[in-house]
């Protein structure tokens, strides 16, 4: 069967038609950098892409929620560090004068001190970072801790805590929970238990350095030798709570290595899927681009075909 001219017109058109769609395409790509920008280019990859996406934004906020939580373990740190180096100098004071050869002047500068030393572990304990009272449990907004004004008429405690007992967790990984803070009341006053009583084995650390003040404005050396191991004791506790956080603070790490080693697998698996090899690419359209620009000749050729010349 004879091929017309018009047959041969429409077979040119549509091979130039190809061959555009297909040179925009890969130009498209190219720019992009893609090999998928919309779904029709390849629908049986768009799942693996959408499910490798979402894992790596689910894995940015897990990040985004560690780094928040090393910034408080990171911030806290330094407080209780700041309140044990506190504690170690009471307790240095306390046995420079259990000898009884200060005067009585002296005695009273040490107290001084102490009072002094007092205020500082009490701002320490009333640290904050953003806004937030870090000691507080869920009260936030609330200052942990105040001195108490019935202290000694109608109260035994010089410090009151006015924070609750909340334990703030944060979630590092899927159902993974871990607890972020250290309630003023446990940390300081010893309450473990959280029934507003000093715990057994515990110190109630604002107790003791008021009692030493006390004691140092007596000049009552028998009294300061009975508060050094619970002062001690004190720095322990802070010690022991420092460690737990640090421990926290090693995990949290620990999670964010691993959140960031799945946003590095899921970008290699969904590049695999989506993105173009642009070497590649730019030698394909090069390829279409010439097959383009020799239908373009032919169509031209073709269309200076007249019977006319033949006559």
């Amino acid at each position: 069967m004879r091929a017309t001219q018009t047959t041969t017109y429409r077979s040119l058109q549509a091979f130039l038609d190809r061959t555009s769609d297909r040179l925009a395409t890969l130009q498209l790509q190219a720019a992009t950098g893609k090999r998928i920008n919309r779904p029709s280019d390849d629908p049986t990859a768009i799942s693996p892409v959408l499910s490798a996406r979402t894992q790596i934004m689910t894995s940015d906020r897990y990040v985004e929620t560690i780094e928040s939580g090393l910034d408080r373990t990171d911030g806290a740190d330094g407080y209780l560090d700041s309140i044990e180096n506190t504690l170690v100098r009471i307790k240095e004071i306390g046995i420079a004068t259990v000898n009884g050869a200060l005067s009585s002047e002296d005695m009273q500068t040490y107290a001084n001190e102490v009072h002094y030393l007092r205020e500082s572990l009490l701002a320490d304990a009333n640290a904050e970072i953003d806004g937030k009272y870090m000691f507080s449990g869920f009260s936030e907004k609330t200052q942990p801790f105040s001195l108490n004004p019935n202290y000694p008429a109608t109260d035994p405690n010089p410090v009151t805590y006015n924070g609750d007992y909340g334990a703030l967790e944060f979630e590092i990984a899927p159902n993974e929970l871990i607890e972020m803070n250290l309630t003023g009341n446990s940390l300081m006053l010893g309450d473990f238990d959280n029934d507003g009583a000093t715990d057994a084995g515990a110190v109630d650390i604002f107790a003791l350095v008021t009692n030493l003040e006390e004691e140092l404005r007596a000049n009552n050396p028998t009294g300061i030798t009975a508060l050094l191991d619970p002062i001690e004791d004190g720095a322990n506790q802070i010690r022991s709570q420092r460690s737990l956080k640090g421990n926290v603070g090693r995990r949290l790490e620990v999670a964010r290595d691993h959140m960031e080693q799945i946003k590095i697998d899921m970008e290699k698996f969904r590049s695999r899927f989506e993105d173009a090899d642009i070497l590649e690419t730019i030698t394909e359209m090069q390829q279409q681009q010439q097959s383009f620009e020799a239908a373009l000749n032919v169509t031209g050729k073709v269309s200076e075909l007249s019977i006319l010349k033949y006559i």
